[in-house]
């Protein structure tokens, strides 16, 4: 092959090379005339318009949020009013109720072994307590149903569940939830305030299922399972296995 041969197929190759890269880089409008030559372009009779539109939209999604969380703030501020004031209320008739000799909570172990920690006992007060609307009869009652159970070591699950899982476990979470609004609802996220509200919601529904089914037990030991261990058991069983067993509050 000739030197002037050569030359040509050089040539035509970098002719190639640097066609291939122009069209790379062209946008591809340009590299298909025909792409836009039906598209008309459409035409604003009032350029602020659209722009209007959306800073109208934009706008109502904004109040309407703010809307919301103003409402959510609201009501877990008077929930919080309403948890700060019923715990006060508890404070008393606690102290009412040790000073005329019927607080058993203070010193009811489960078993032998266990310790007391007195801000545990003092959680399980103000559920159950409250929940026998401070009335010693009532209070002394579950007192004597949780003796019956507790001489037989197979049953102490069974109560353990009841004071320490439901117990203390619902008014646990109603004061953690209380401390966050104290903090201020005003450093909550959106999600936040509404998740809070809603567990909030959730906790003192069961605390009211509690109050509920532990009244029906008194109403059934009454009834007829005055020291009838077994029935005791299968009844507590039924009703105190978790959260989800208990009554519901209204029915």
């Amino acid at each position: 092959m000739t030197k002037a041969k050569l030359n040509i197929i050089k040539l035509n190759t970098i002719a190639m090379i640097l066609t291939l890269i122009c069209i790379s880089c062209t946008p591809f409008s340009k590299i298909d005339p025909k792409a836009n030559a039906n598209t008309k372009p459409k035409k604003i009779t009032n350029p602020g318009e659209n722009t209007q539109n959306f800073e109208d939209k934009s706008g109502d999604l904004s109040a309407s949020d703010e809307k919301i969380m103003e409402t959510t703030a609201s009501e877990l501020k008077t929930i919080g009013k309403e948890l700060e004031d019923q715990k006060k209320e508890e404070n008393i008739q606690i102290a009412k109720i040790a000073k005329e000799k019927f607080d058993f909570l203070s010193t009811f172990k489960v078993g032998p072994y266990d310790l007391i920690d007195e801000d545990i006992q003092m959680k399980i007060k103000r559920t159950l307590y409250s929940s026998l609307d401070y009335k010693k009869e009532n209070i002394e009652k579950l007192k004597e149903i949780l003796e019956i159970l507790k001489k037989n070591s197979e049953h102490h699950n069974i109560i353990g569940r009841l004071i320490y899982h439901i117990s203390w476990g619902i008014q646990f979470q109603i004061e953690q939830d209380l401390k966050l609004i104290q903090n201020g609802v005003e450093n909550l996220s959106q999600e936040e305030s509404k998740s809070l509200l809603m567990r909030i919601k959730s906790n003192l529904e069961i605390k009211q299922r509690l109050k509920k089914t532990l009244n029906e037990t008194l109403k059934v030991y009454n009834q007829n399972t005055q020291d009838n261990e077994k029935i005791l058991a299968e009844h507590f069983n039924q009703y105190y296995k978790d959260f989800d067993t208990l009554k519901p509050a209204f029915y």
